[in-house]
């Protein structure tokens, strides 16, 4: 979406939030909530196509105009992905009112823009509900491959990595920085070396930041390589 576009949904998703939650904080939710998942959208990308070819090998057979589809069929399946997990927690840790199902297509519209309001994108965001964590990821992960073959050569605790990143962008953008904090440690625990980064730390940085030495909130390939 251009500049333009996104103010206007973000507009729109802030009027919607308010009206569905009773609240009048839907600005400041929908426009974190947005910069979060933007940062974690872009530097997955990056991750699982820039960093595999920089660091594993061009694919040969992909030619520039593929790539240029294959970039933006990679972004959808991105956030159709980030959308699901997004709602699953927001229902389960209660940021949202759990007797009716407004926040998916919400988010995905915030995300998508009109692309977001298509029957069948939104229908690909609702087969994941269904599923458990593990079988959410490996659903993610196929249909990532599918139009992005280089990802399956991506390391593979990036993606034990993403839907954390997607719960703490979640949980600022809501306010609850101590369930954040606590999905955080989560993530240590599976990367130690993360918290080696002398520049952040590894703390939970507010909804417009990313370190520029390690990538926090989604890290760059030498650190999801380190080993200890």
């Amino acid at each position: 979406m251009g500049r333009t576009d996104s103010i206007n949904w973000l507009a729109q998703a802030a009027e919607e939030f308010n009206r569905h939650e009773n609240r009048a904080d839907g600005a400041g939710v929908a426009a974190c909530l947005s910069n979060g998942l933007t940062i974690l959208r872009e530097s997955l990308y990056l991750r699982v196509f820039e960093d595999v070819e920089k660091n594993v090998g061009r694919d040969s057979m992909l030619a520039p105009v593929s790539e240029s589809k294959a970039e933006q069929q990679s972004i959808e399946e991105i956030e159709i992905y980030q959308a699901a997990e997004s709602a699953i927690f927001a229902k389960h840790t209660g940021y949202i009112d759990q007797t009716n199902d407004w926040y998916l297509p919400w988010l995905a519209r915030l995300r998508l823009g009109e692309r977001g309001q298509n029957a069948e994108v939104l229908e690909r965001s609702k087969l994941y509900l269904s599923k458990g964590p593990d079988d959410r990821r490996l659903a993610f992960m196929d249909a990532l491959a599918r139009v992005l073959p280089e990802s399956r050569e991506a390391p593979l605790v990036l993606f034990r990595l993403v839907p954390l990143s997607v719960h703490i962008a979640t949980a600022r953008a809501f306010g609850d920085r101590s369930t954040a904090l606590k999905l955080r440690c989560e993530q240590t625990a599976i990367l130690p070396a993360i918290a080696d980064c002398r520049q952040c730390r590894a703390q939970v940085l507010e909804c417009v930041e990313q370190c520029r030495a390690c990538g926090n909130p989604l890290w760059k390939y030498d650190w999801l390589t380190a080993v200890d």
